[in-house]
């Protein structure tokens, strides 16, 4: 239970108000317990929707097609793996510094996030290197052997 600011108002009606708003809870007013335990509401719902609904619409970057230079990308982005990580983590980014940093986490999340993950995703040797605008490869995994059990017992957490 919260009380009163100390001193009293020259309004007595408004102290009770709001000693009684305090006291009930005032549904129109977030506690502090609520304002810290309520999460904010995610701009958008899934990366599939910020994928489509911002990102697509923001990137102003040439698709290259045929002989026309620029970069791979794949309108099946999600059957990728490495894409599908990589663009849920641009989504949870974006969504955080949003409400973290709304002053500069904008300008951090184009430096820091978008523009290393979107290099990757769309160089030579990145996960849609095989796709175009109108077409999709699956993915292909690296080749990878099993390790060896000694050598995984030789690791901290072993």
């Amino acid at each position: 239970m919260t009380t009163p600011a100390p001193g009293p108002t020259t309004d007595p009606v408004a102290d009770l108000t709001t000693l009684l708003d305090q006291l009930t809870g005032d549904p129109d007013e977030p506690t502090p317990q609520q304002d810290q335990a309520a999460e904010p509401e995610p701009a958008f719902r899934n990366v599939d929707q910020f994928v489509g609904g911002y990102l697509v619409h923001v990137l102003e970057r040439r698709v290259a097609s045929g002989p026309t230079p620029g970069i791979t990308w794949c309108p099946r982005w999600w059957a990728h793996p490495e894409a599908l990580s990589r663009l849920y983590a641009l989504w949870r980014a974006w969504e955080t510094l949003r409400i973290t940093d709304p002053g500069t986490g904008m300008s951090i999340w184009w430096r820091d996030h978008l523009d290393p993950h979107l290099t990757a995703l769309t160089s030579d040797a990145g996960p849609f290197s095989r796709c175009g605008p109108d077409k999709h490869r699956d993915p292909k995994p690296l080749p990878a052997e099993p390790a060896p059990a000694d050598v995984l017992a030789q690791l901290p957490d072993a």
